[in-house]
């Protein structure tokens, strides 16, 4: 009777194993992709558009904030008329500790009749100067350095005024 028992209650777990997923069946077949479905909508073209009237803006001649170079990159850079009655304006590159640090120095001229010029210097060295013609009024000179950090830094912004004859 105990072997009739035992093996009653061994069927029973055998069949709470089965029952239980305790058995390796094959995995199932991976799923077919169902297709998408996209639309395409048809936009409807305009039949008239209205320009907006954009207002062409005049390059300012007026000055604006410079920055101060950090302690570590202390550079000399200085801006003047060519002569009294000139309109050239000369930016020189007096250098400094941190001149060996500089990729680039530019200087933007915006002149009073609203072009733009601007000159660069790679890499420059102390004494470097940039010419740049003015007009007979009141010209705004930015000096810009890139430094090999990617900073940029504008360390100069003012204006040069043509000097007239009394």
């Amino acid at each position: 009777m105990d072997k009739k028992i035992l093996l009653c209650s061994s069927m029973v777990l055998f069949a709470l194993l089965v029952s239980a997923g305790c058995t390796v069946l094959s995995p199932p077949p991976n799923p077919t992709p169902v297709p998408t479905l996209t639309a395409t909508i048809p936009v409807p073209t305009p039949v008239a558009t209205l320009a907006t009237p954009t207002v062409a803006q005049t390059p300012s001649t007026e000055p604006g904030p410079t920055q101060t170079m950090p302690p570590q990159w202390p550079l000399s850079v200085s801006v003047e008329k060519a002569g009294t009655y000139s309109r050239t304006i000369i930016t020189h590159f007096e250098g400094g500790k941190g001149m060996g640090s500089v990729l680039r120095l530019d200087a933007t001229l915006t002149r009073q009749d609203g072009q733009v010029v601007t000159r660069s210097i790679d890499k420059p060295k102390m004494g470097d100067i940039i010419e740049i013609e003015g007009t007979n009024g009141v010209d705004r000179i930015e000096v810009t350095v890139l430094m090999n950090s990617g900073q940029s830094f504008k360390i100069n912004d003012q204006q040069m005024q043509y000097k007239i004859r009394n």
